[in-house]
C-alpha cells in the first residue's frame, strides 16, 4: 500500500484511509504492509514486489505512473483508490493566477465534453487494473469524463472506528473551556473553505473550534483564517488519529461543520456521526450519498445557509439513527471485506 510521497508531513483522510484500511485487512486475512515512501529509489524499483500478489495505491497522483509501471513489470496487478473529485467551480477555487485557473476551468470543460482527450489522469486510470472510487458518485464521473470500463470499478466505501461512539466529552472539553461548540476539522486549506465558514460564523456568539494545522503551502491563508475569526473563536493544533482527545473532540462539540468545497464524504463526518454528532457538510460530493437526509448541507458560499444549518443542527442535538447508521455501513470491518472482495477480482 502506498500514498504521496509527502504523505506524512501533512497527513490528511487519504492517509488516515490508508492505514485504518491496512489494518483492518489483517482481520480478514490479508497480508497487508504500507510501502515507505521517503527515501525510496524510484529507479531501483520495488524489491521485494515478488512476493506481492498486489500494490494498492492512494490518490490520483503523477508520481503513482513510475510505481504502476515496476508492479506491472514484475506481474502484479494494481489497485488505486482515487479520492478524486471533478467539478468546475473546483478549477477557480485551486490557489495560483487566474490564468491558470482560466486554464484548468478550460481543460475541465474539454475534458467533459471530449472524455478521449489525453491527460496523466485519463493515463493512470487506464493504467491500473482496478479503481476503487469511494462513492457511486465518484465511480460515474471516472466512467463520464475518462471512459473508465465499468468492469475495471469496485465502490469501496469510506469507513470509521465504531469506538469513536464511546468517546467522553471531558477531556477535550476542559482543555478548550467548555463542550457545545461549533467544531470545524480538517486540514486548513483553501479546498476546504475554513475562511468562508469563518466569515459566516462571525458575530453569531457562537463558539468554534478550528482543529487542524495549515497545510505546508498555505501558511498565508492559515493566517487570513486567523484575521476573520472573532473573539468566539479557538484554534487547536492537528490531533493524531490515535489520540483520544479527537474522538473526545466529537463527543464534546454541539455539531460538526465541513463547509468545504467537496468531500469524498470526510473522514470526520463519519467519525463524529459514530456518537450521532449532528452533521452540516458539503452540497457538493458525495456525502448525501453516505448521510442521506440525516445531515444538513450547505453551498460553501452561502454564508447565510451555514449560519442557519449551524443553528438547526445544534438545536436537534444528537441523533441515535445516524449513529446505528455509521455503525452498521461504514466500521472500517465493511471496508476491509469489500477491499478484499476487490482485491480478488484481479489476483
Amino acid at each position: 500500500m502506498l500514498g504521496r510521497h509527502d504523505a506524512w508531513q501533512s497527513p490528511g483522510g487519504g492517509e488516515v484511509q490508508m492505514q485504518a484500511t491496512r489494518v483492518a485487512l489483517e482481520a480478514v486475512g490479508v497480508d497487508a504492509k504500507l510501502w515507505p515512501s521517503d527515501g525510496v529509489d524510484e529507479r531501483e524499483g520495488f524489491e521485494t514486489l515478488e512476493d506481492v500478489d498486489c500494490l494498492h495505491l492512494f490518490g490520483s497522483l503523477p508520481e503513482h505512473f513510475v510505481r504502476v509501471e515496476q508492479a506491472h513489470r514484475q506481474g502484479v496487478p494494481v489497485a488505486l483508490s482515487t479520492i478524486a473529485w471533478f467539478q468546475l467551480v473546483n478549477c477557480w477555487r485551486e490557489p495560483g493566477p487566474a490564468w491558470q485557473r482560466l486554464w484548468r476551468g478550460t481543460k475541465y470543460v474539454a475534458r467533459a465534453a471530449c472524455p478521449w482527450l489525453p491527460s496523466w489522469r485519463r493515463r493512470l486510470y487506464q493504467a491500473v487494473d482496478l479503481l476503487l472510487p469511494n462513492s457511486q458518485a465518484e465511480a460515474e464521473q471516472l466512467v463520464r469524463y475518462f471512459q473508465i470500463p465499468r468492469r475495471k470499478i469496485r465502490v469501496v466505501p469510506n469507513g470509521a472506528n465504531p469506538s469513536f461512539g464511546d468517546a467522553t466529552p471531558e477531556p477535550f472539553a476542559e482543555m478548550v473551556g467548555g463542550n457545545g461548540f461549533v467544531l470545524c476539522p480538517g486540514r486548513i486549506e483553501p479546498r476546504k473553505n475554513q475562511l468562508g465558514f469563518l466569515r459566516a460564523m462571525r458575530g453569531t456568539g457562537m463558539p468554534v473550534v478550528v482543529l487542524g494545522d495549515a497545510v505546508p503551502g498555505h501558511e498565508d491563508y492559515y493566517v487570513a483564517c486567523r484575521h476573520a475569526a472573532d473573539d468566539h473563536v479557538r484554534f487547536v493544533p492537528r490531533l493524531a488519529h490515535d489520540n483520544l482527545l479527537l474522538a473526545s473532540a466529537y463527543a464534546a462539540c454541539g455539531c460538526l461543520v465541513l463547509a468545504s468545497w467537496f468531500e469524498t464524504p470526510g473522514l470526520v463526518a463519519l467519525e463524529a456521526a459514530m456518537s450521532g454528532t449532528p452533521l452540516v457538510l458539503p452540497r457538493d460530493g458525495c456525502a448525501e450519498e453516505y448521510f442521506g437526509e440525516l445531515a444538513r448541507y450547505v453551498a460553501p458560499g452561502d454564508a447565510r445557509g451555514i449560519r442557519r444549518a449551524v443553528r438547526g443542527a445544534i438545536a436537534e442535538g444528537r441523533n441515535p439513527t445516524l449513529a446505528q447508521l455509521v455503525r452498521d455501513n461504514f466500521g472500517w470491518a465493511t471496508t476491509a471485506q469489500v477491499t478484499r472482495e476487490a482485491y480478488e477480482t484481479i489476483v
